[in-house]
């Protein structure tokens, strides 16, 4: 329950509250943007087929577009056929190692008075010896290795080739597409181009599983403040109002210099409004919420006291006129101050 008292100071009268209404600091150029957005452009201008439906809400990595899909099967079958002659050859010369280390390990294992009767190695000086066979298995490892190495090496410069030329979903989200795009289906589902002086980004795909208002606090005092009891209003039209509470902040660049960003969560009934007002700027109300035992005074109250006149801010005034308060919030219309303990 609100404490209520009235306080008569030097000739003023305030109300000092334990619960004060939000006050309103100001109000700040903003924005709605969604979690996250990112721009899709082509890697390359080719035939344009397998497109993603416009305004459906799609899942990370659902295809949005596939650039030159017959030249990317055409190219697949042609990998594979390479691979499968390199493995065949290969596989020739590994068959052929192997009947060699088997009549070799027969010879080994002969005694040396049956080995003057195997006809496959008389009349030469090589007879095979123990480190024959391991000179063997090593050629058919190293055979193994080179084509292990060859197969993943093609399929790597495959994929770095030809992944680029399908397009999906980085994230969750909502994809609105930049280009004109073809108004028959049938022209949609046999591929198109688009024309070589149209190349700009592609798509625009966002995030939509959270809208924030965003604006930006320049002045010192107000950033010191309780950040969790900022919130932020932008005023529709037919006096309806978009309200979001503080959720976060952020340091990001803006230009040559830093800007700290606040960032106020839209609720979730309000999304259909916040994917609406994308790309467009807007004025919010940006309110406090002071907590404790609070004083507020009407600016135009405290700037018409006898005082006011000598005084050169509103901190050297509130000196004068409360010398026991100290200020929390300098707003557009009222000063809130602290009451004395």
């Amino acid at each position: 329950m609100r404490v209520l008292s009235i306080c008569v100071i030097s000739g003023l009268i305030a109300a000092a509250t334990a619960a004060a209404e939000p006050v309103l600091i100001g109000k700040y150029p903003a924005k709605v943007v969604p979690e996250q957005i990112s721009d899709i452009r082509l890697s390359e201008n080719g035939l344009i087929t397998d497109l993603a439906e416009e305004g459906k809400r799609l899942k990370k990595d659902d295809i949005i577009a596939i650039i030159n899909k017959e030249q990317t099967e055409q190219d697949r079958e042609d990998m594979e056929l390479d691979l499968s002659r390199e493995r065949i050859a290969k596989q020739d010369e590994m068959r052929k190692l192997e009947a060699q280390r088997r009549q070799v390990a027969f010879y080994l294992s002969l005694s040396e008075g049956e080995r003057r009767y195997n006809t496959d190695y008389q009349g030469t000086d090589d007879a095979p010896t123990a480190e024959s066979l391991k000179d063997i298995d090593t050629r058919i490892d190293l055979l193994q290795r080179e084509l292990n190495t060859l197969e993943r090496r093609k399929r790597k410069e495959f994929d770095r080739k030809h992944d680029p030329l399908t397009i999906r979903m980085p994230f969750d989200g909502q994809l609105q597409y930049n280009v004109p795009l073809p108004e028959s289906a049938e022209e949609r589902r046999q591929g198109f181009k688009l024309p070589e002086n149209n190349m700009r980004t592609f798509a625009t795909v966002c995030d939509d599983s959270a809208y924030y208002i965003t604006l930006s606090i320049n002045e010192g005092e107000n950033s010191l403040l309780k950040e969790e009891n900022f919130s932020a209003t932008i005023s529709l039209p037919e006096g309806k109002k978009l309200s979001a509470p503080f959720h976060h902040r952020m340091v990001e660049r803006a230009g040559q210099s830093d800007a700290l960003i606040y960032y106020f969560r839209i609720a979730q009934e309000d999304h259909e409004t916040a994917y609406r007002m994308l790309g467009s700027r807007y004025t919010a109300a940006l309110h406090y919420e002071a907590e404790g035992n609070v004083l507020r005074v009407s600016k135009a109250q405290l700037a018409a006291h006898p005082k006011a006149a000598d005084c050169d801010s509103w901190e050297q005034l509130v000196a004068e006129v409360y010398p026991q308060h100290s200020i929390i919030i300098v707003g557009t219309r009222d000063v809130v101050l602290r009451c004395p303990q």
